[in-house]
């Protein structure tokens, strides 16, 4: 690593994480800190500065690549399902200090996650990405936040069924697999506006691939 060399910084922090007991803060980390060693092992590759939690509420990675950032944030919503909620920041940039914790290396790309996740704080959005331009960034925040906010909204049900067509599962499997009959989980698909987020989430992963392989191409 080092000062000169550009890189993608995912930054998130817990909602609400002020009002959780003790027990729940404990279960959240119980969650979380296995969560993070996951996405750390599987995307050693394109991982410059792993995956950890800084300041209690946060947590944070470099990477040199935007290809995986997507489906990393959605397998730790996942992993935190029912327990707690993120908001996160994507920002591409230069680092102030190859050196030290994820949070004392500073520089520009710190500054503007900062800002960018205060902004989020004051907003209804869980979401911004500032990694290429204006239509990119534009594109890719109001895809994620569109994922994630009906994600929010399914029910316990619908989001299991969501999981399980997400894999590639036709409908008679999943009902199968969960003990129920097929027009339950067709009504769940529905309700849950399954395909719709998976046909968001498959676009939203598309530009991050475009975006990586144009990377690629340019610093290869």
């Amino acid at each position: 690593m080092d000062n000169r060399t550009d890189y993608y910084l995912l930054l998130a922090d817990i909602q609400g994480s002020s009002v959780l007991s003790a027990r729940q803060a404990e279960s959240l980390m119980t969650h979380l800190l296995p969560a993070l060693e996951r996405e750390n092992l599987h995307h050693s590759v394109e991982i410059s500065y792993p995956l950890e939690v800084n300041y209690g509420d946060e947590f944070a990675g470099l990477f040199t690549t935007p290809g995986p950032l997507y489906q990393i944030v959605s397998n730790l919503r996942h992993a935190l399902k029912g327990i707690a909620r993120f908001r996160f920041v994507v920002v591409h940039g230069r680092i102030g200090y190859a050196g030290g914790s994820i949070r004392e290396m500073g520089g520009p790309v710190f500054e503007s996650a900062s800002h960018a996740l205060d902004s989020l704080k004051k907003s209804r959005q869980s979401s911004r990405w500032i990694i290429g331009d204006e239509a990119t960034d534009l594109s890719l925040t109001a895809l994620s936040n569109a994922a994630s906010s009906l994600i929010a909204d399914m029910t316990d049900y619908q989001y299991a069924v969501f999981r399980l067509h997400q894999e590639g599962m036709k409908g008679v499997d999943i009902a199968e697999q969960l003990g129920k009959d097929a027009r339950s989980v067709s009504n769940a698909k529905k309700g849950g506006h399954s395909k719709t987020v998976i046909d968001i989430e498959a676009a939203l992963n598309a530009i991050l691939t475009s975006l990586a392989a144009h990377r690629a191409s340019t610093h290869g």
